[in-house]
């Protein structure tokens, strides 16, 4: 085995080679801190986004219990509204009904007092 001698130059070289190899450590090491930084921000805002969709999720939910409460309101009040249209349905056959037995006895009346009004006016004039 040989060895070789170390003059200036080889040790100037092994100088340069050595602070090359220390600024790309450096270099490196920044590099890798600023990938960490940019994972750690990236995190955050994952988290964030994870807090949001839950946030959205829940008032995608209320929202929807608003709308199946407002479909009942509406269904009860449609239902209301069925119903009262055959009670006026009804009243109205009944109103109806109660107006040909006012007119039959209207007609009644009419003939009653006719009859009354004749034989009084025989009574009273019985020449006539």
């Amino acid at each position: 085995m040989t060895t070789d001698r170390w003059n200036d130059e080889k040790l100037d070289r092994l100088t340069e080679i050595l602070e090359e190899t220390a600024q790309i450590a450096n270099s490196n090491t920044r590099n890798i801190e600023s990938l960490g930084k940019k994972i750690e921000e990236t995190a955050q805002i994952a988290n964030s986004n994870a807090r949001n969709i839950e946030s959205l999720g829940q008032k995608i939910e209320q929202a929807t219990d608003f709308a199946n409460s407002n479909a009942r309101v509406i269904q009860a009040m449609a239902n209301a509204i069925a119903e009262a249209a055959q009670e006026r349905r009804e009243i109205m056959t009944v109103i109806a009904q109660q107006q040909s037995e006012v007119r039959g006895l209207q007609t009644e009346n009419n003939r009653m007092w006719e009859y009354l009004t004749g034989r009084r006016n025989e009574d009273e004039n019985p020449e006539a």
